[in-house]
């Protein structure tokens, strides 16, 4: 029965994996990014240390994230992510902690980030990471890897970002690897209260995803996001509250036709 049920959990991780070319390991961060439909490589703050770490930068002294995102609304592909970040006066220091799966199989993620601003305008991050993989009857695999990025304003409506993770031939198995990955964004804030993000993400050997979102501040303590990838026909909406200025509540459910619906929470606090 056991068998059964992995098999048949790894049949669906692997179709998810084949149509939106992700991961445990570049998926994380919860309502913070699914909201945007995952166009995530502009967004700067303690969220930032998931997809893109320049934007650690904007964290002012200290800041913590709990995010969770539940696929397809299944237990078993809940994705489950903790996350922490100090500035200091040579820059700004975080470390991620993250687990995706279930019992017979998951993946695990540990990472060390640091940031800085080299002007007002450009900010550089990057992280060691340590990814592992727990397979029932297999046994558990270790690999190391790296990610970096930066984020440039361009002017005061536009700002450009650029991410990547896994540079390099990183082997799981025979005939299995974990691919290079490369995002692109732009950012347009033609307001405080209104900004689009337009994204490109591409895995080596695999077709670019095309994403496009957008932020608008309701009220000072309401955020209303939403998102779309058309690659894979994916639509995300979500919204995050701020409360007393230290907290920070969001939530957000993916929409998918093919495999479902999937909702994240992510829970901020920060000084």
């Amino acid at each position: 029965m056991v068998q059964l049920r992995l098999r048949l959990i790894l049949i669906l991780l692997v179709g998810y994996i084949a149509l939106q070319g992700q991961s445990g390991f570049t998926s994380l961060g919860g309502a913070n990014f699914l909201g945007y439909g995952r166009a995530g490589v502009n967004i700067a703050g303690i969220e930032a240390i998931y997809m893109n770490q320049a934007g650690l930068t904007d964290v002012k002294s200290f800041a913590v994230d709990i995010s969770a995102e539940k696929r397809y609304n299944l237990s078993d592909l809940t994705n489950i992510s903790i996350a922490g970040a100090k500035t200091f006066k040579f820059g700004t220091v975080g470390l991620v902690l993250s687990n995706f799966g279930f019992t017979e199989y998951n993946e695990q993620k540990f990472g060390l980030a640091y940031a800085r601003k080299l002007s007002t305008s450009l900010s550089i991050g990057g992280q060691f990471d340590l990814l592992r993989y727990n397979i029932a009857n297999v046994g558990s695999k270790n690999l190391y890897s790296f990610e970096a990025g930066m984020q440039l304003k361009l002017n005061r409506d536009f700002s450009l970002a650029s991410h990547i993770f896994s540079p390099g031939k990183i082997e799981v198995a025979d005939g299995t690897e974990i691919g290079t990955r490369l995002k692109l964004g732009i950012k347009y804030a033609p307001s405080t209260k209104v900004f689009v993000l337009a994204e490109i993400d591409k895995v080596i050997d695999r077709k670019p995803e095309y994403k496009l979102a957008m932020g608008y501040q309701a009220i000072d303590i309401l955020q209303i996001r939403v998102g779309v990838n058309p690659t894979v026909s994916t639509y995300s909406f979500g919204a995050m509250l701020q409360f007393k200025k230290h907290y920070r509540v969001a939530s957000a459910v993916s929409l998918n036709n093919q495999l479902g619906n999937s909702p994240a929470i992510s829970l901020q606090y920060h000084q």
